[in-house]
C-alpha cells in the first residue's frame, strides 16, 4: 500500500513549514535532501553552542555561589536535553513517516461522513495547543534575549564598572575578555540567534509529538462510535421483517450494497446468513482499524522512547534549578536578569511537561472506552461466529493503548505528578544545602 506523501500531508501540520526551514522534517527528492541536511546542521550547531559555551564557563571560570552554578546547569541542561531530542527526532525520520502514512491510511480506508467531524475536532484541538505553545515559547525567547540589556539598563553601576556589568543571554568564558567590543556584540546575537532557534526547534518537535497523538485518540474515538453503531438485529426469515432490514440499510432501487464486499443482493435474495455475514464484515473492519491503532502507536512510541524520557528527567531538575534561582535572587536582589530569565523558563517547562502527559492520558482513555463500547454493540441476536469474533476482540481491549518511553514511564496524568513531586523533593535539598552553606 503506498502512503501519501508526508510533507502534504494534513498529518503533519501544524508547524510542518517550521520544521523544514530548520532540516527537522526531509522533504522528498534529492535536493531538497541535502538542503536539508545543511539546515539539519545549522539547528544542531546552534544547540550545541549554547551548551559549549556554559560548558566552557563551568570548567574554566566556574562561579562560587550556589544560585549561579544552578544558573548555568540550567542551561546547559536545557540545551543537552534539546540537542539530543532533536538528534533523535532527525533520526527517527523513517520511523515517523511511516506512523504519518498507517494513520493516513487509516483515516482513508475507515472513515464516514460523521467520522470526520471528530476529526476535525481534535485537528482544531492540536492547532490550539500549537497556538498556546508559541505563546509560552515566544515570551521565555524574549526575557532571555532583552533581559540582559534591561538589567544593565537598570542596575546602578559606576561609570568605571559600565563593562563589567554587561551581561550575555548565556553565561559564557573565552580566552580573551568576552565583554569587550566587538567580541560582546558578536557573542549577543550570536547566542541571541541560538536561542531562538534552541526553543523553536524544541516547540516543533513537542508539537508534532502531541498532534500525533491527538491524531491517533481521534482514531480510537472513531474506533469507539463505529463499534457503538453495529445495531442489535432481530432476525427471522419472515418477509415483512426482511423488508424491515432492507429499509434499515438504505436501500438503492431494489438491491442492498454490502461494504467490503462489491455485490449488490437483490431485495428477495436477502437472507438472515447475508445479515449476520454483513455484521461479521463490519466488525472485521473494525478489528483491522484498531490493529492499525496499535502499529502507529508501536511506532510512535519507539521514537518517543528516548528523548522524551530524558525531558521528564532534565525537566524536574530544569523546573527545580529555575525555582531555585529566581527564588534566591530576587531575595538576595541580586541580579534581576537572571532572575527573570529563569521565571521566565518556569511556564515552557510546565508546558512541555503538561501536553505530554495529558493528551497521552486522553488517548488511554479513548482506549479504555473500546470494551464498554463493543459491550454496547447488537450483540446478543447475533450469530455465534460474530459473539466470538467480539469476545476475541474484547479481551484484546482489556489492556489500554498507551505512551510508555524508557520502558518503564507511562506518559499520563499520574507520571505529570511524579515529575512534580520530583521538582518539590529536588528543590527542597537545593534549600537545604543552600543554607547549611
Amino acid at each position: 500500500m503506498e502512503h501519501p506523501p508526508g510533507d502534504s500531508d494534513w498529518l503533519v501540520r501544524p508547524g510542518a513549514t517550521l520544521r523544514r526551514l530548520m532540516g527537522l522534517w526531509r522533504p522528498r527528492g534529492r535536493a531538497a535532501s541535502l538542503l536539508n541536511r545543511l539546515l539539519a546542521g545549522m539547528t544542531l550547531s546552534c544547540i550545541a553552542f549554547l551548551v559549549l559555551c556554559v560548558a566552557l564557563k563551568l570548567i574554566a571560570d566556574p562561579p562560587q555561589e550556589l544560585e549561579q552554578i544552578a544558573l548555568c546547569s540550567l542551561v546547559a541542561t536545557i540545551g543537552v536535553g534539546f540537542f539530543v531530542k532533536a538528534a533523535l527526532f532527525m533520526a527517527q525520520g523513517g520511523t515517523l513517516r511511516h506512523t504519518v502514512g498507517l494513520l493516513a491510511d487509516a483515516r482513508l480506508h475507515f472513515s464516514r461522513g460523521d467520522n470526520e467531524l471528530t476529526r476535525r475536532r481534535y485537528l482544531k484541538l492540536s492547532n490550539n495547543v500549537h497556538f498556546y505553545g508559541q505563546m509560552v515559547a515566544v515570551p521565555a525567547m524574549i526575557g532571555w534575549v532583552v533581559c540582559p540589556l534591561l538589567s544593565r539598563s537598570v542596575a546602578k553601576a559606576d561609570q568605571g564598572l559600565q563593562e563589567a556589568q554587561r551581561q550575555l543571554p548565556a553565561p559564557v568564558w573565552l580566552p580573551v575578555d568576552a565583554y569587550a567590543s566587538p567580541t560582546y556584540e558578536i557573542l549577543y546575537v550570536a547566542q541571541s540567534f541560538c536561542v531562538l532557534v534552541t526553543a523553536e526547534s524544541c516547540v516543533s518537535i513537542n508539537l508534532f509529538f502531541v498532534h500525533m497523538m491527538l491524531m491517533v485518540a481521534a482514531e480510537l474515538e472513531v474506533l469507539n462510535d463505529n463499534l457503538s453503531a453495529l445495531e442489535n438485529i432481530n432476525l427471522k426469515t419472515r418477509r415483512t421483517e426482511r423488508e424491515g432490514l432492507i429499509s434499515r440499510y438504505k436501500i438503492n432501487g431494489r438491491g442492498l450494497a454490502l461494504l467490503n464486499g462489491g455485490q449488490c443482493l437483490d431485495e428477495h435474495a436477502l437472507t438472515e446468513n447475508a445479515a449476520h455475514e454483513w455484521l461479521h464484515r463490519q466488525l472485521v473492519k473494525n478489528v483491522i482499524h484498531h490493529q492499525a491503532i496499535i502499529r502507529s502507536v508501536a511506532l510512535l512510541q519507539s521514537a518517543m522512547n528516548v528523548s522524551i524520557f530524558i525531558l521528564l528527567f532534565i525537566n524536574m531538575a530544569n523546573l527545580c534549578s529555575s525555582l531555585f534561582v529566581a527564588a534566591v535572587l530576587l531575595q538576595r536582589d541580586g541580579n534581576i536578569g537572571k532572575a527573570i530569565n529563569a521565571l521566565f523558563s518556569i511556564p515552557g517547562l510546565l508546558y512541555e511537561t503538561t501536553i505530554y502527559c495529558i493528551f497521552a492520558h486522553i488517548m488511554s482513555d479513548q482506549s479504555e472506552r473500546l470494551m464498554y463500547s463493543a459491550f454496547c454493540c447488537g450483540w446478543v441476536n447475533n450469530d455465534a461466529r460474530f459473539k466470538r469474533s467480539l469476545g476475541i476482540f474484547m479481551m484484546m481491549t482489556v489492556r489500554p493503548i498507551a505512551i510508555t518511553v524508557g520502558k518503564t514511564c507511562t506518559l499520563s496524568k499520574q507520571m505529570l505528578l511524579q515529575v512534580l513531586n520530583g521538582t518539590y523533593g529536588l528543590l527542597n535539598m537545593l534549600y537545604y544545602m543552600h543554607r547549611s552553606k
